[in-house]
């Protein structure tokens, strides 16, 4: 029988020495009574002997000696685990990798996901946009899909991230994106506004081509992306094209060249009003053009300032060291030298006059 209902018979009890007609009870608070305690081997007095499971109730969560033990050796006493809500018998570590264990620092109110939280000294906050263009075509209706990516380069989660588009033309002509950025996902699946450290957002927005792009020969597009830490406040990027061959790896616009300043390479002044002059495209956009027209030997035969399609070149020499000077120039392959003197590198390519 067990007389005293403590869960040992009272054939045990007599045998381990203790009062088969009595229920000590539980000193040490385990929710395990001594009796079974000292039946089973373990120690009465220590409420983290026998070491219970991960998510075990049976303690008596009012017992002193329970309180002031720490079973999972985490730092942090059983009494002040279960007033956090943590686990007094499971040690979940150390999320954040900080050296810290979680239960230590949601004891001591910092976050056990934050690496940097509570040594903010040896971290930063910061990020990186990327904006990438995938022209489907350079022509009037055709569709320019950009894909943004915002990373999290810092040691801090940031929040509230938000975008800032500038789209113009190649000539700083403001012009309106047919698709705003759009989020579309992030890698360690945070919602839309929320970066982990580490982690990239991507984002999508497209643009159908217009004639005022066509018109100025391109756009352009940058982005600002913002973010925000409770301790480093408001970090502030704005995208690169994410090409680093182009000597630009910092704020560098997405540029996408459009149907202008395309050089009609091949004409033929032969007065059937077919493709007579040389045209170049979006050309008048560039009042403070030079171009200057060479044969195979390098000598001059064709220079002009402002040079515009409604008055462009027949093919008639007027090149300083030319010996025809006004005279038609032969069939043959010439070569050019295009200066839009806004400040930009000149384009340099190859004419071929066919009569």
């Amino acid at each position: 029988a067990d007389c005293d209902g403590d869960g040992v018979t009272n054939g045990d009890e007599v045998t381990n020495g203790t009062d088969p007609y009595n229920n000590p009870g539980d000193t040490d608070g385990d929710g395990i009574d001594d009796d079974v305690e000292i039946n089973n081997g373990t120690d009465e007095t220590n409420p983290c002997d026998p070491a219970q499971a991960a998510g075990y109730v049976g303690y008596d969560g009012t017992n002193a000696i329970w309180q002031a033990a720490d079973c999972d050796g985490d730092g942090v006493t059983n009494g002040d685990e279960v007033t956090n809500g943590t686990d007094p018998y499971n040690n979940p570590g150390d999320t954040d990798g900080d050296g810290i264990d979680d239960d230590v620092e949601i004891n001591n109110g910092t976050d056990p996901n934050d690496p940097c939280d509570p040594f903010r000294n040896s971290c930063i906050a910061s990020l990186e946009v990327t904006k990438i263009a995938n022209p489907f075509g350079t022509s009037l209706g055709d569709r320019i899909e950009y894909i943004i990516e915002v990373e999290n380069t810092g040691d801090v989660v940031l929040t509230n991230v938000s975008l800032i588009d500038t789209f113009e033309d190649v000539l700083g002509n403001t012009l309106t994106l047919t698709e705003v950025p759009t989020f579309d996902q992030s890698d360690l699946n945070s919602i839309e506004g929320t970066l982990l450290v580490g982690e990239i957002a991507t984002y999508y927005s497209s643009f159908i081509i217009t004639q005022q792009a066509i018109n100025a020969g391109g756009v352009s597009n940058s982005i600002e992306a913002s973010g925000y830490n409770s301790f480093f406040g408001t970090v502030i990027d704005v995208s690169d094209d994410g090409d680093d061959t182009d000597g630009n790896i910092l704020d560098d616009p997405t540029v996408t060249e459009l149907g202008c300043l395309i050089v009609v390479n091949e004409f033929s002044p032969n007065g059937d009003s077919i493709g007579d002059t040389l045209l170049i495209n979006c050309i008048n956009n560039y009042p403070n053009n030079k171009i200057e027209v060479y044969n195979r030997w390098g000598n001059i035969v064709y220079e002009k300032r402002g040079y515009r399609n409604d008055d462009a070149w027949d093919g008639t020499s007027n090149g300083r060291v030319t010996i025809n000077s006004k005279e038609r120039l032969p069939d043959g392959t010439y070569y050019y030298i295009l200066d839009l003197g806004n400040g930009s590198k000149p384009k340099v390519g190859w004419l071929y006059i066919n009569r």
